[in-house]
């Protein structure tokens, strides 16, 4: 069976970093997700209605599985923020309320969360390679001072597993198993695991493709992520475009290129339609310009 992951394979992950403002989720038992997720079975038509009408460009509204928490729990992101609700219309309220920018008022979660999408409702790929990162997470991000959740689709599973670490707001694709070790410990220093890290959000796309190639020219060359802070804004013209980094005192001189690619959002692609075609800005050149 073909997989949309695999005709995505060729994209860098570098600059597809971008993702909603704010997060709520609400836990309900998996095996009552659907597609749409605001359709999940056991949900109140109205309550239905304030997750459809909540979520925007800004705003995503999903579900999280209970793994042993009260089902209809409320969690928001990137402020930590839980409630629990008696019943499905003081659900409601909250919600709206929440998308009209009222946080929520419960207490915060303890620790930082590594959402990991596994809806196979939405697309095979996040069940075929979403789920073992998952558990591999839930083995052992524990001791590295993480909790974990599995969450309905929130975008980017063409790049499965699709992961975002909360409160930092940051995307990672394409983690294999093996790579989860090296990942945590990452994390736990702080850190971006630049060979999943997709791009920090607030950054343009070739912002984001900049700042991770000149990241990585840092650590091949003993300085660290601190150590590197885009200069001027990107430039480009005739599709390509120029970018430069300070690293401690060395200028870096970054090159982008657009390029085309051919995808497929989802599996159901593969089988409903041609896919599409996108163009990224990709860095083709990374070289030290000044050096004292």
């Amino acid at each position: 069976m073909d997989f949309c992951t695999d005709y995505a394979i060729a994209q860098p992950l570098a600059g597809t970093g971008a993702m909603a403002l704010r997060h709520m989720f609400i836990r309900w038992p998996k095996g009552k997700w659907r597609r749409p997720r605001y359709q999940s079975a056991g949900l109140d038509e109205v309550l239905q209605r304030a997750i459809h009408e909540s979520y925007g460009p800004n705003c995503y509204v999903g579900l999280l599985e209970s793994d042993g928490g009260p089902d209809l729990e409320l969690v928001s992101f990137p402020d930590s923020r839980t409630a629990l609700p008696a019943n499905q219309t003081e659900a409601v309220a909250l919600i709206r309320a929440w998308a009209d920018g009222t946080p929520l008022s419960g207490p915060v979660l303890p620790r930082p969360v590594i959402l990991c999408c596994t809806d196979a409702k939405v697309n095979a790929c996040c069940a075929r390679y979403g789920f073992p990162i998952y558990k591999a997470l839930r083995e052992q991000a524990g001791a590295f001072g993480f909790d974990v959740m599995q969450t309905t689709h929130f975008g980017g599973c063409h790049f499965a597993p699709s992961v975002i670490v909360m409160p930092q707001r940051a995307r990672y694709g394409r983690l294999t198993p093996d790579q989860i070790p090296s990942f945590l410990d990452t994390l736990a220093q702080g850190r971006h695991y630049l060979p999943a890290f997709k791009g920090r959000p607030e950054l343009s796309e070739a912002e984001q493709a900049a700042e991770i190639a000149a990241w990585e020219w840092a650590e091949a060359n003993g300085f660290t992520q601190d150590d590197v802070r885009l200069l001027d804004p990107i430039e480009g013209t005739g599709g390509t475009a120029s970018a430069q980094a300070m690293v401690g005192n060395a200028v870096l001189a970054i090159g982008l290129e657009t390029k085309s690619f051919h995808m497929h959002g989802t599996c159901r692609s593969l089988a409903s339609d041609d896919g599409k075609t996108v163009e990224r800005l990709i860095v083709t050149a990374v070289q030290v310009v000044h050096r004292p």
